[in-house]
């Protein structure tokens, strides 16, 4: 017996095994689909009383929830012109903070100059004080020379 196979014959023959296999996949995923309704199924019973709680207290929540919401934004539209001089007050005491800290530094930078000034100028004077007591001592001898000249004169005569 012989047995001829086409080429067309094969590619249904390799069709149908892929069919196959494609079918055995998808019974599989619907066990696993089915076994996961089951536990859905399962839980639901479970809690079905805390579902029900749950169901019926939701309008009660929207509704507390839209209270809420109400009384927020009643308070935003009341405050918001409170906040709104709150804010002009925070930034115009921000910029008198700012006037006196440009203020202090510039008295500080003052006083650094001042106090240059016035070492510069008590280190000059002690400096002239300092010339000028050598001249003075310098005086006083020359004074005490002449003196002494003069007095050896007079004693020779």
């Amino acid at each position: 017996m012989d047995v001829t196979l086409t080429l067309a014959d094969l590619l249904k023959l390799v069709l149908f095994l892929l069919g196959i296999g494609v079918l055995g996949y998808l019974l599989l995923i619907l066990r696993n689909v089915n076994k996961v309704l089951g536990q859905a199924e399962a839980m639901m019973e479970e809690n079905i009383n805390e579902i029900d709680a749950t169901i019926k207290q939701m309008p009660q929540i929207t509704e507390n929830v839209n209270k809420i919401t109400n009384e927020a934004n009643k308070m935003i539209s009341e405050m918001s012109p409170d906040l709104t001089g709150v804010v002009r007050n925070v930034n115009g005491i921000t910029k008198k903070v700012d006037d006196m800290a440009n203020i202090i530094d510039n008295t500080g930078h003052k006083v650094g100059d001042t106090v240059d000034v016035l070492s510069e100028t008590l280190a000059e004077t002690a400096l002239a004080f300092q010339f000028n007591a050598k001249s003075v001592t310098s005086y006083i001898e020359i004074v005490k020379e002449i003196i002494e000249i003069v007095r050896d004169s007079i004693k020779k005569y």
